[in-house]
This record gives C-alpha cells, sequence and structure tokens, in this order.
C-alpha cells in the first residue's frame, strides 16, 4: 500500500488528474488515497494491486474495452506475434485487408473502411467525412462522441449544451469560439426534439451523428425517422457504436433495429483491449480521406488489426452478444434483490450488457461513495455501473450478490438513521458523466 500512495502522490504532482481518463481518476471512485489506482497484472475479471492484493472487478472492466476478458490467452498469443514479425514498418500489414473484407461482410451495406486507434479521433474522422462529402458545415448530434473540438463546441454558445451528453456545465476551454452554432444537441428517442430540432436543421446539416444504444435502445420507428431525413436532407447518418458494438451481438447495436447508417464507428471492444478503431462506410463517403488530409503513422500498425480479426472470429465462436446480455441480466437481478432485501428503492438502467443502478436515499454521491468505499474492503471493485464480461461466471457472481446484499443492508441501516454520510473514511467521489442518452 505504501509504494501505491508514494506513486499516487508522485503522480498528482506531475500527470494532471493522475490518469489520461477521466474515467480512471481515482477522485471518480474514492478520494484521498483509498482507492488502488495502479495495476501489477490483470487476468479475466482479476486485478492484483501493486500490493499483490487481488481485487475482482465489477466496474467497466478496462472502460469497456475487454469483454472477452483481460489477458485472454487466444488475444495474447496473436499479439505476441504480431510483435515478434513486427509491429510497424515501411510496408502495411496484410491484416489491414483481411480485417477490412470481414467487417464488411458483417455490414453488407457498407463498401469502404478506414481505420484509426482510438474512438475520439475516430468520431473526428468521420465528421470530418461527412463535411468533405456534403459539403455543409453543421452537425446535429446525440449521445456523447469524445473531446476534439468539434463536439466540445456545443457548449461554446452556452455551458448547458452539453448536459445531457457529457458533463453538465463543461466548460469548453481551448475550444475556438469561432465554431458557435456549428452542433446542434438533440434528445435522446424525443419525437418533439426530432420535429423541432432535427427536422428543422437538417437542410443545413453535414450529418447526424447518434448512439443508436446507450442506457436504451430507440423506438425502432424514431430511428427509421432519423435515417429517412437524413437521406431526404443529404446528411451523412452517423452511428457511434464505440461503446454499444460487440455487446449485444458480433457486429453493433443499430443491426438488431435493421435501420443502416451511412457510417457507423467502432472502437473500444474491437480487438479486446488493445488499441483498434474502425470506420466504416459508404465508399464515395470514406473515400473522401484520400483528398482531405487524414492520416497517422500507428493507424498502420499490425498489432491492432490482427487482433480485431482474432477478436471478431472468437466471438463469433463463443456467442458473445447472448452470454454477455445473460450476464447482464443476472448483474440487474442482484441489485433488484439487493435492495428489495433491505427495503431499499432502487432504479435500473441500461441495456443488460452495459447495466447501471441508482439506490434512492437521502444523498446518492455520499452512498455511491460509501458503496464503493464498502466494496473495496470485500476485494472488490465497483461503481455504479456494471459492464458485463464473459469471465463474471457463477462463483464470482456469487462472490459480488454476497457482497452487494451485506454492503446494501448497511446503506439501509445507515440512511434510516441519518448518518451514513459519517461512515465515509475519505471525501465524497466526484460525479462523473450525465445520463447519456436521458430519457427527459
Amino acid at each position: 500500500m505504501k509504494n501505491f500512495i508514494k506513486l499516487h502522490n508522485k503522480a498528482k504532482k506531475i500527470i494532471p488528474g493522475v490518469s489520461q481518463l477521466l474515467g480512471k481518476r481515482p477522485d471518480m471512485y474514492l478520494p484521498g488515497n483509498k482507492w488502488p489506482t495502479y495495476y501489477s497484472k490483470a487476468k479475466g475479471v482479476t486485478i492484483w494491486g501493486l500490493d499483490g492484493k487481488k481485487y475482482l472487478d465489477f466496474t467497466m472492466v478496462g472502460i469497456g474495452t475487454s469483454v472477452l476478458g483481460y489477458s485472454d490467452t487466444d488475444m495474447n498469443k496473436i499479439a505476441i506475434k504480431a510483435i515478434k514479425s513486427g509491429s510497424m514498418t515501411t510496408l502495411n500489414p496484410p491484416e489491414d485487408v483481411k480485417l477490412a473484407e470481414e467487417l464488411l461482410k458483417i455490414h453488407p451495406w457498407a463498401t469502404s473502411v478506414k481505420y484509426a486507434r482510438t474512438g475520439g479521433e475516430s468520431m473526428s474522422v468521420a465528421v470530418r467525412l461527412s463535411r468533405a462529402y456534403t459539403k455543409k458545415e453543421k452537425i446535429l448530434f446525440c449521445g456523447y462522441h469524445g473531446w476534439h473540438d468539434w463536439y466540445l463546441s456545443a457548449n461554446v454558445s452556452s455551458k448547458k449544451k452539453l448536459d445531457n451528453h457529457l458533463l453538465p456545465g463543461l466548460e469548453p476551454l481551448g475550444v475556438p469560439k469561432k465554431l458557435k452554432g456549428t452542433v446542434i444537441p438533440f434528445k435522446f428517442n424525443d419525437w418533439e426534439d426530432l420535429n423541432k430540432v432535427v427536422k428543422k436543421n437538417a437542410k443545413n446539416c453535414a450529418a447526424i451523428v447518434f448512439e443508436p444504444c446507450r442506457e436504451y435502445f430507440p423506438q425502432k420507428k424514431y430511428l427509421k425517422e432519423l435515417r429517412k431525413i437524413a437521406t431526404q436532407n443529404n446528411c451523412v447518418l452517423i452511428f457511434d457504436e464505440i461503446t454499444s458494438g460487440w455487446r449485444i451481438n458480433t457486429g453493433g447495436a443499430h443491426q438488431k433495429l435493421k435501420v443502416n447508417p451511412d457510417i457507423v464507428v467502432y472502437g473500444k471492444t474491437i480487438a479486446n483491449g488493445i488499441p483498434m478503431a474502425a470506420i466504416i462506410g459508404k465508399k464515395e463517403i470514406i473515400s473522401l480521406s484520400l483528398k482531405t488530409f487524414i492520416s497517422s503513422a500507428f493507424w498502420t500498425e499490425r498489432v491492432g488489426p490482427a487482433c480485431a480479426l482474432a477478436f471478431i472470429k472468437k466471438h463469433r465462436k463463443l456467442n458473445a452478444g447472448k452470454k454477455l446480455d445473460i450476464i447482464g441480466k443476472k448483474i440487474k437481478k442482484i441489485w433488484i434483490n439487493a435492495a428489495k432485501k433491505n427495503n431499499l428503492k432502487i432504479e435500473i438502467q441500461g441495456i443488460n450488457p452495459l447495466a447501471s443502478f441508482k439506490l434512492i436515499t437521502k444523498d446518492w454521491p455520499a452512498t455511491i461513495t460509501y458503496f464503493i468505499q464498502e466494496m473495496l474492503k470485500r476485494n472488490i471493485l465497483a461503481s455504479d455501473r456494471c459492464y458485463a464480461n464473459l469471465n463474471h461466471n457463477s462463483r464470482v457472481l456469487n462472490l459480488y450478490k454476497k457482497a452487494c446484499e451485506e454492503v446494501f443492508k448497511k446503506i439501509s441501516e445507515l440512511d434510516n438513521k441519518g448518518t451514513l454520510k459519517s461512515h465515509l473514511e475519505g471525501p465524497i467521489k466526484q460525479m462523473g458523466f450525465a445520463r447519456l442518452t436521458s430519457k427527459n
């Protein structure tokens, strides 16, 4: 533990926020040197801290990147082989072509593929290509789509524009003020916004950017109407499946609703924790990357596409989407039963593989901080959400169930007494993202 605290304190002085990712900052879990922060190794859903202590991961398991589990043996073999054969050279890896062929088989409506390595940059590529194709500049969007200027410029005109999509009151520091009015938010699955915002502005917009699934699925007729509006107004319909992809099926959530976009973007899970992303779409749009400058050295390395190919093959063989759905249902049931057993009111959100909960108590920020604190004492990394993983087997689910029941019981007792906050062993956690697809 001393090694962890020493490293943590050193990081605070030289690395802003300690982590490069908002979702991994220790203050988002337990502030005050209470969260383990660093790991020495990981396997399945087990993580070893710097002190050798083992934790079961019931949070987002690598921020949603590793549905096959950490350090998957089959994936490791492919990654090691790619590294040994030379991960980066003057020439291109043949896996680029093989992966493109596989992705186009999965998405028969598409005719071209471009690669990147992270989700945010992939969305920037998709938006740039849409503007190049339509020769229009404005963008309609719903959901969370990364950290780049095109997206955060929504808050240049008002700090409230991203309240239902990212972080309430976000200050768009460093984003050029001249981007004001270039992006227009609309609410998820909201017919009033569809008519008053989307239909009103679509004619002047290059793209409609949308998460086809996050907290829940939209109505199929709503998604079809978005498709219709995009077609009628020469808008590129972009589906951001960076989070939803590869959790419901071997592909994207939009396939379940049988509505095809013009571009779909994948990241995160497509290579089970190995940096990889794909922009898949119609050739007349994607090919404009040859005319507008979109290029990066590490988009040509070998490990990403090699691992993506192996991941897709294994995902399909295991019928992983169906299994993740079943596991997600079990996790939701654990929360519901633990709450009922202890006379707690609970709200459950999210599709089964991307589930979250909220207990209706006197002070939710204090409650979730206490939950994380007490679960950690039971060697479980926990939060208000849990992304289903194939390694969330019966044994670890039973351990999680027992821990949830014990901690929910304590929460119920302390909340009734009004003393829960006094049992916190550090500051209240920083609260994170807003509900990305609010029903309001």
